[in-house]
């Protein structure tokens, strides 16, 4: 299969080729994790950019020290000032060769314009049925994560397969090893390598691991990327594959944003999503459907 160098680079050019048909409007404003007492969960790992149509996309900002940095940077400025204007695409070319920080926001501004593109379609990606991504597991299967996942545990033993988990982190191994004795954590990623179910972090688009960690899991009959960054379109995921792909779509803007700058949880103003790799009709059939208003 040829294949453009690194994910980043790939989904980059997918939304330059995106952003052709469909001109994408400004950021309206970056919204950071509250920093308060109440600041704590998965909730508080998150940013997001929101467009000036009141799309959103998040991205992950606990891998190294990125959210620190991006306090640092944006921390003094509202909500509705920080970033205000600028131009998401531009935003989305730091997630090639960008720093920490870059990378995030690019991310979220990949996902902003995915959800802008998708609203103005008038496509709604399917709801999704379980937390791992509609992935269903048997007694047969043995499950690789990619990030460890630990309300996950008790499902896999419920189903009487088998687990393995790869972390990037040696102190994270180390805690979950003494957390979960029973689980094989690990920091090789060839330890997937007999998996036939791999369920990966979406903080594999971020760290440009996705190639190298499918290259991991030869035997993988099914392959999903999930987690609130993954919100862009899944065409070049599946074209690696990637057979389904987990995200979170902001439904309400202005909820999320109070609830971030208040720490609080922010599931009533979104909808997680499963978008499975054989019922994709890929980007070029929603835009070849689009009314005439959305196209050049």
């Amino acid at each position: 299969m040829n294949l453009p160098t690194g994910i980043a680079r790939a989904l980059l050019q997918q939304a330059e080729q995106v952003a052709r048909h469909l001109p994408m409007p400004p950021v309206a404003a970056l919204h950071m994790p509250g920093q308060g007492q109440a600041a704590s969960g998965h909730e508080a790992e998150f940013c997001a950019i929101e467009l000036a149509d009141g799309s959103v996309g998040l991205s992950y900002v606990l891998l190294g020290h990125t959210l620190q940095a991006l306090l640092q940077a944006h921390g003094q400025a509202t909500g509705a000032e920080r970033l205000a204007g600028a131009d998401p695409l531009t935003l989305a070319q730091g997630l090639v060769d960008g720093h920490a920080v870059a990378r995030a926001l690019a991310l979220a501004a990949l996902n902003a314009m995915t959800d802008s593109a998708w609203r103005r379609l008038g496509y709604t990606p399917p709801a999704a049925g379980n937390s791992l991504a509609d992935v269903q597991l048997g007694p047969d299967d043995h499950l690789g994560m990619i990030g460890f996942f630990p309300p996950l545990v008790s499902r896999v033993q419920a189903a009487g397969g088998r687990l393995t988990v790869v972390e990037m982190d040696a102190a994270t191994v180390a805690r979950q090893q003494q957390r979960f004795p029973q689980v094989h954590v690990t920091l090789q990623r060839q330890a997937i390598a007999a998996c036939n179910v791999v369920v990966g972090t979406s903080t594999m688009l971020l760290n440009d691991t996705l190639d190298d960690m499918l290259a991991a899991a030869p035997a993988a009959q099914r392959f999903a990327v999930i987690g609130p960054s993954a919100g862009l379109w899944p065409d070049e995921l599946f074209r690696r594959g990637v057979t389904q792909m987990g995200g979170t779509r902001v439904t309400d803007a202005a909820a999320l944003a109070a609830a971030m700058r208040e720490g609080a949880p922010w599931s009533r103003a979104t909808q997680k999503f499963v978008i499975d790799r054989s019922t994709w009709p890929g980007w070029q059939a929603l835009l070849a459907h689009a009314p005439p208003a959305t196209r050049d």
